[in-house]
């Protein structure tokens, strides 16, 4: 069914299952703001499996943005001290800002056209589990949907404690169906693409879920998620792969210290706890260090392999083959950690080697100071060969820990994502993305791709013949593979580990072998 006006009507209409939407012309394409996908988790529906929304008669009109879920992000005044050139910066990375509200379980849609029929890509938000929002500035579909010729829904999902706090301690045995709300709300959002996608000019037999960093590390739990089986027929995974996944006592640890710190003795008492208290007691909880949170064992807010809603851990289920039928689009970046190190100071740089071989021993590396080695010969290839030093001024400590953790959190996982994928008899289509877009001060860091996909250069001023043709590279290998499964370049071969198959993207794209031979060995990952 498509919509019941046609597209040059002034305000284009469309009946979904749950009632009829009003929309708006927007960026050469059509905008659908603010449809409920689930019923508002509020009151007694607090901390519980998102519902149904309610059914409405009349014409709703979805022209205005709803508000994210809560949190407390937006623009800090540090950024906004640097002047308006670092928060039109802080903008395109996607940085979370407007209002925020428990009542966030609606999604946005942008379409070329209501009475088409085209690839849908359902994106997914990043912002470390804690922050994000689908609705603009923090994500702008008009750009991604004009670039990948796609339709394009971006749905809320509950982030912090009141999306994934793990059911744990007093009380708790009347929660087991609320782990993993976050993901939840995530499948919900899906069952709802099912169900209208075509309804707004989609096809709903070619759904692509995608997401970055959080939304990534989603995607790589939806492909194990039983409630998600069927809802979407291929993944992109930017910066995140399947690993970030916390063990049930580690999540319950997290639990008993967040209830301490709400000011309540059992799991019941959480529906009354006023939201203020609940943000506060959800930040003090956590792990603030970038390698503390992402190492096993960090404190963190995110998915938990609680044994109910998510059964299996998502690596283990690649590997026996659930995702076998699902292309897998899989990208890092080469220097993800690196603004985590530029901005970290002295609390960042780790005390002394011994310390930086600890934090490598618990990432599970047998020979900490072989690979160790590798890196410090590989920094310093790079610092005389091209005369860059590896973040700003030199510091051979501070340098080093960010080559390991951007291998332990982004890049090693995504490779046995690839691999994992490939020996089930799977495909899975690797990159690595290394344009620098503001100079090799700060590299290829987390989030840079969002610059490019968000077509947003000329907003942040560098839009340069380097930097359009690192954008056309890279949205024109999501638009081949949100089409037909295939980015234009072969996919990872099981049994043919020595190949080259990943696409380095850049200016000038070719193919390279990830991770780098000399690495990939002490990480135990097969070259």
């Amino acid at each position: 069914m498509t919509g019941t006006q046609p597209p040059t009507a002034r305000r284009p209409v469309v009946a979904t299952t749950h009632g009829a939407v009003r929309g708006t012309f927007a960026d050469a394409g059509l905008l659908f703001a603010g449809v409920p996908f689930a019923a508002p988790p509020v009151a007694e529906r607090r901390l519980r499996p998102p519902e149904p929304a309610a059914p409405w008669t009349g014409v709703r009109d979805t022209v205005t943005f709803p508000a994210g879920p809560a949190q407390r992000a937006g623009i800090t005044p540090e950024v906004e001290a640097l002047g308006p050139k670092a928060v039109a910066v802080v903008r395109a990375l996607g940085a979370a800002e407007g209002t925020f509200s428990e009542d966030c379980l609606y999604l946005n849609v942008w379409t070329p056209g209501i009475d088409s029929r085209l690839p849908v890509l359902v994106w997914i938000y990043g912002g470390g589990f804690e922050t994000g929002t689908a609705s603009p500035p923090g994500f702008d579909g008009a750009a991604l949907s004009r670039l990948t010729g796609a339709v394009v829904v971006a749905a809320n999902y509950r982030v912090g404690a009141l999306g994934w706090l793990y059911p744990a301690g007093p009380g708790s045995h009347r929660w087991t169906q609320s782990a993993n709300l976050g993901l939840q709300d995530q499948s919900a959002a899906l069952r709802w693409v099912r169900d209208n996608a075509a309804r707004f000019g989609g096809d709903p037999d070619n759904v692509t879920v995608a997401g970055a960093s959080a939304g990534a590390f989603s995607v790589g739990a939806l492909l194990a998620l039983p409630a998600a089986k069927g809802l979407f027929h291929k993944a992109i995974l930017q910066s995140g792969s399947v690993t970030r996944v916390q063990a049930p006592g580690t999540a319950a640890a997290l639990t008993e210290d967040f209830l301490a710190a709400a000011g309540v003795e059992d799991f019941d008492r959480l529906a009354d706890v006023p939201l203020d208290r609940i943000l506060d007691a959800q930040a003090r909880v956590v792990d603030s260090d970038i390698g503390r949170r992402n190492l096993p064992g960090g404190r963190i807010w995110g998915v938990v392999h609680d044994g109910t809603v998510l059964s299996d851990r998502p690596l283990d289920a690649v590997a026996a083959g659930a995702a076998a039928h699902i292309p897998l689009l899989i990208g890092a970046n080469r220097d993800e950690i690196r603004m985590w190190a530029h901005f970290g100071g002295d609390d960042y740089r780790p005390a002394d080697e011994h310390a930086l071989i600890a934090e490598m021993t618990r990432a599970g590396i047998a020979d900490p100071p072989a690979l160790l080695e590798v890196y410090r010969s590989r920094l310093r290839a790079a610092a005389s060969g091209a005369g860059r030093p590896y973040g700003g001024a030199p510091d051979e400590l501070r340098d080093l820990r960010t080559v390991f953790l951007s291998d332990a959190v982004y890049r090693i996982p995504s490779a046995r994502l690839a691999r994992a994928q490939s020996a089930a008899g799977g495909r899975a289509h690797t990159y690595l993305f290394t344009a620098e877009p503001f100079g090799p001060g700060t590299g290829a860091f987390h989030g840079a791709e969002a610059i490019y996909l968000g077509d947003k250069l000329n907003a942040v001023g560098i839009d340069t013949p380097d930097n359009l043709a690192t954008r056309d590279h890279l949205a024109d290998a999501w638009r081949r593979f949100v089409h037909t499964g295939n980015p234009g370049w072969a996919a990872h071969s099981a049994g043919h580990t020595d190949t080259d198959t990943t696409r380095q993207i850049d200016p000038a794209p070719r193919t390279i072998h990830e991770p780098p031979r000399d690495i990939a060995a002490h990480w135990g990952v097969s070259t």
